[in-house]
């Protein structure tokens, strides 16, 4: 190889080689947007029901969970707050304090009691398929009846 096409390739190479490391991701990419759109679309609701149940949950969770731990499930799910703002926006009840009653929320939607399993489930494996195995351990603790 020639000392000039040496160089001409070492130019292309050297920024790709010399690129520092991305950090680590301590957010959900796409945040609670794409994590609701996804819910939507697994489980066969309209927006405004997949909106409901996860914000629904959430709010379970921002009540029983230390103010703290809870930050640390915003922290991941960016627009977590939004989202509870938006269910309490659709759900006509009360959003829930606790997992019973969730029951309400469900039955406003015109679903089966069991369908708050579907949404956990889903949520749960949502996050940990997405590398936030620890914000799933805060929430079931929180859905913990």
């Amino acid at each position: 190889m020639k000392r000039r096409d040496f160089l001409g390739a070492a130019v292309f190479v050297a920024p790709v080689v010399f690129l520092p490391a991305r950090p680590a991701v301590a957010q959900l990419p796409g945040g609670i947007d794409e994590l609701v759109r996804e819910l939507g679309f697994a489980l066969e609701l309209p927006l405004n029901q997949a909106i409901g149940g996860a914000g629904a949950l959430l709010n379970i969770a921002r009540e029983r969970l230390p103010e703290s731990q809870f930050a640390e499930v915003s922290e991941f799910l960016a627009g977590a707050e939004r989202l509870i703002q938006q269910a309490d926006n659709v759900v006509k009840a009360a959003l829930p304090k606790s997992m019973d009653g969730m029951a309400t929320v469900m039955a406003e939607f015109g679903l089966p009691v069991e369908s708050t399993n579907m949404f956990r489930d889903f949520i749960t494996k949502y996050l940990r398929s997405r590398g936030g195995r620890k914000i799933v351990g805060l929430l079931e603790r929180a859905w913990q009846t």
